[in-house]
């Protein structure tokens, strides 16, 4: 599965991919001017707290050879928060969008963050709505997966929580969590995206992620691995740079979540 993708680091924090194949077929430039016909779905993954970019990229690399490349041409990749709760917003929100504004064009978005990943990914959102070009361009083409993390609702600046203007754009947007079919525990913030879906019944709809993960019983973290790789690889909790990057036969990547309309 590795090398499916050619990697352009555009900061410590955020690197952007394109899919080999589709560099074979398109040429070797990963942007083509704007106005050029759109292609294609981009890939962006907001991972959880602390992961590194390099260990998101290897991720991503995952999701693309389990869905054999489908209909996705470009992969943006961001590190983790430095913090739980993404107080320092270190993360180049704005310089991603200006390069989305300017570059090419895609049939849709898929943004999918896991954990505290959904903190920068709801900022990122925000900041596309208040942008009247990008909003018009992407208005129900963008789908949105949260991977067991959280809402924002109610951490410090506001900003953090999806607004109104953000909602609008949804195309078809999940809130993930998983249950151990062997031990009927449930992910850590299970409960979370219960109540994400219940807020805001028009744009999210829950999906639970039914595993056989080998997690001990009532291993909570653990299973909020699960969405990332089916088996995790440390049965009482997280293990992050191990479940973000050693995937194979025994760990298998995990990609449940995807949203239908993406394929």
């Amino acid at each position: 599965m590795a090398g499916s993708i050619e990697w352009q680091v555009e900061s410590p924090r955020w690197s952007i991919g394109a899919l080999k194949s589709q560099l074979r077929e398109h040429g070797a430039g990963h942007e083509t001017e704007r106005g050029s016909e759109s292609a294609g779905v981009l890939l962006v993954l907001f991972p959880g707290y602390s992961v590194r970019r390099p260990w998101a990229e290897q991720w991503a690399e995952a999701i693309a050879a389990n869905r054999e490349g489908g209909r996705l041409s470009q992969v943006w990749v961001f590190a983790g928060p430095e913090t739980v709760f993404y107080e320092s917003r270190e993360l180049p929100v704005s310089a991603s969008l200006d390069r989305l504004h300017k570059g090419r064009a895609f049939d849709r978005i898929l943004l999918v963050a896991h954990s505290s990943g959904s903190f920068p990914a709801h900022l990122w959102l925000n900041h596309w709505s208040s942008r009247e070009l990008l909003a018009q361009r992407y208005r129900a083409r963008i789908d949105y997966v949260n991977l067991d993390g959280g809402s924002g609702e109610g951490l410090a600046g506001g900003d953090l929580a999806l607004g109104e203007e953000a909602l609008a754009l949804a195309g078809n947007w999940l809130a993930v969590s998983v249950r151990d079919s062997a031990t009927g525990s449930y992910s850590a913030n299970h409960e979370d995206m219960l109540a994400l879906a219940a807020k805001h019944p028009q744009q999210f709809a829950h999906r639970l992620l039914e595993a056989e993960s080998g997690c001990a019983p009532a291993a909570e973290w653990c299973l909020h691995d699960v969405p990332i790789n089916r088996r995790p690889h440390n049965r009482e909790t997280f293990d992050l740079e191990r479940d973000y990057t050693e995937f194979g036969t025994e760990h298998p990547v995990n990609t449940d979540w995807w949203p239908i309309v993406a394929e």
